[in-house]
């Protein structure tokens, strides 16, 4: 996007200008008839976003019973000639010593912003057509931490960036409301609240919030996760919301748009020019195959059912690296002296046995297997398939509150979500915790810093409030995370892959009680939802609990003994 379009989008949303600047932009704006479509064709499509951004789809509901937008353009006139029209009463000029908060154009955009009944909170264009060839010096992608934050990048597959001479973005990195061009190849990206979308380029995609992406054109696969139903998808006069699926689009540069479901419900809709609902589509994936497919064409008016076809991408399903330790992580955990240590080497009978001799073995529950690397190390796998599998020690354990205590272990998750990874429960078979570890996602129903490790602390147990602390850096999926949480004396400390990651004073107060260890489930519980499953999905491994905490030497040289490492921690 060339500079004084940027510059007069920036001022519309309230931004100050420099001096002088102002009466620039309003003289090109006036003179320049490609320039003024362009700033146009941007404004238009900021208020369908926004006319569109129901949470729930009731707005394609309403449409149906009340045929409120059948008429076509609400607008008696084009949006340009409004847009001119109030600039013909803007002052030019300024008296000399006054300061005005807003400069004219956005009295001129007060019409556009009435005609449109829209306006966007937040706004991150990015610079427009390609550049070819790529640039030595280009600045590093920005730090976004996860609180602000809308996706994760989880991996790139032969991605070319468009123009190559942005920063972009790697593996592993947090992105921010803003646009995504891909000229060639894969990504795979996931929302912070575990909505998973493959992208195949040459694509142009906008991340505008938590719920809500806008393709201009490009391949696009969602697989929306329970707890995230809502998503919403916005082309060109277009819009797919999701109601708990996994879908596909092909939004062709022209504005024409193909979808099909592959699972669940999802209800599209062709837009007017003011971005109301004009036509809606209702799609159930376990209704006929004449139904599974539809076709929004903006330039003939029509949204319609079309036969199944096999041209959409297919979901991507990273392969797990292993974790590969060096020859001396075993005799170093060995060295700390743990309480109790689990290596995953074997599953005889349904148990793990422990690495210390005379110590319980750890009851596996549901479908959990061991993986291994190519070099033995084994690991325990929790699948998708079954929310019921969890890892149990055989006898209660309590914890030594007056000195300390630590839970060591690695992990590897597939996907973003909020899924428990250690527990400490008191009763047994409740979910009430005094110590929890878990991964968290960006949800309606809780405040978690999403995309994080937690490490709650409850005293006297229960099932809401306590302390909490999360990690500074995010866990990535696919990746293996070397996590520690411990209480030492008074306070609870979380280390990610070798540093402390935060740390929160405690009440030193606790009695001797017997609890319940559980991994990779919040409770035994029967059944499923926020508060009695949060199943973990992914691989864990070296779990080892200690009577004391750790020190910060010991934390980093465990982490540091992971051999062939490719990325960075």
């Amino acid at each position: 996007m060339e500079p004084d379009l940027l510059s007069l989008l920036s001022a519309w949303l309230g931004q100050e200008t420099e001096p002088g600047r102002h009466e620039a932009l309003l003289e090109r704006l006036g003179r320049d008839p490609e320039f003024r479509r362009a700033f146009v064709a941007e404004v238009r499509m900021l208020g369908m976003l926004k006319v569109v951004q129901a949470p729930e789809p009731r707005w394609l509901r309403l449409e149906d019973e009340l045929g409120w937008s059948t008429s076509g353009s609400s607008m008696p006139e084009p949006l340009e000639d409004l847009v001119m029209s109030r600039l013909d009463h803007v002052p030019r000029s300024r008296p000399a010593g006054r300061v005005r908060p807003r400069w004219a154009i956005a009295a001129a955009a007060a019409i556009v912003l009435a005609t449109l009944a829209a306006t966007v909170a937040v706004f991150n264009p990015r610079p427009k057509g390609p550049t070819q060839g790529r640039v030595a010096d280009v600045p590093r992608y920005p730090r976004v931490d996860t609180s602000t934050g809308l996706a994760m990048v989880i991996r790139l597959d032969g991605v070319s960036w468009e123009p190559a001479s942005e920063p972009h973005p790697a593996e592993g990195d947090v992105l921010a409301a803003g646009r995504l061009r891909i000229g060639s190849g894969r990504a795979l990206l996931s929302m912070l609240t575990g909505v998973v979308l493959d992208v195949e380029g040459p694509a142009d995609l906008e991340l505008l919030d938590s719920g809500r992406v806008y393709c201009r054109r490009g391949r696009i696969r969602a697989r929306v996760p329970a707890g995230a139903e809502g998503f919403l998808v916005l082309g060109p006069s277009s819009a797919v919301v999701d109601l708990g699926t996994e879908f596909g689009l092909n939004v062709e540069p022209e504005g024409k748009l193909r979808g099909e479901i592959f699972q669940g419900k999802l209800e599209a809709a062709l837009l007017s020019e003011s971005g109301t609902p004009q036509r809606s589509f209702f799609l159930d994936a376990a209704q006929a195959p004449s139904r599974k497919a539809f076709e929004i064409n903006a330039r003939a008016g029509s949204i319609e059912a079309v036969a199944t076809s096999g041209d959409f991408i297919k979901a991507s399903h990273p392969a797990s690296p292993s974790l590969d330790l060096d020859a001396g992580y075993v005799e170093a955990v060995r060295k700390s002296g743990p309480w109790g240590y689990w290596r995953f080497d074997s599953l005889e009978g349904g148990s793990i046995p422990n690495d210390v001799p005379g110590r319980p073995a750890l009851r596996a529950a549901g479908p959990i297997r061991l993986g291994a690397a190519p070099d033995g190390n084994r690991w325990a796998e929790f699948r998708r398939t079954d929310g019921s599998q969890y890892l149990e020690l055989d006898q209660p354990w309590r914890p030594t509150w007056r000195m300390g205590f630590a839970i060591e272990f690695w992990c590897l998750s597939e996907s973003i979500g909020h899924e428990s990874l250690v527990g400490l429960v008191t009763p047994k078979d409740t979910d009430h915790h005094v110590f929890l570890m878990e991964l968290t996602s960006r949800n309606r129903l809780t405040m978690h810093k999403p995309a994080s490790v937690r490490l709650l602390h409850r005293w006297p147990s229960g099932w809401e409030a306590g302390d909490n602390a999360y990690s500074h850096s995010p866990y990535v999926p696919y990746r293996w995370h070397h996590i520690v949480g411990q209480v030492n004396r008074d306070r609870i400390e979380l280390f990610l892959d070798g540093d402390l990651s935060a740390a929160l004073s405690i009440r030193p107060e606790h009695s001797d009680v017997a609890c319940q260890l559980l991994l990779g489930r919040l409770s035994t519980r029967p059944g499923s939802g926020l508060s009695i499953d949060r199943p973990f999905v992914g691989r864990l491994d070296e779990v080892a609990l200690y009577e004391r905490p750790l020190s910060p030497e010991e934390i980093r040289d465990h982490s540091r003994r992971r051999a062939g490492d490719s990325h960075p921690r």
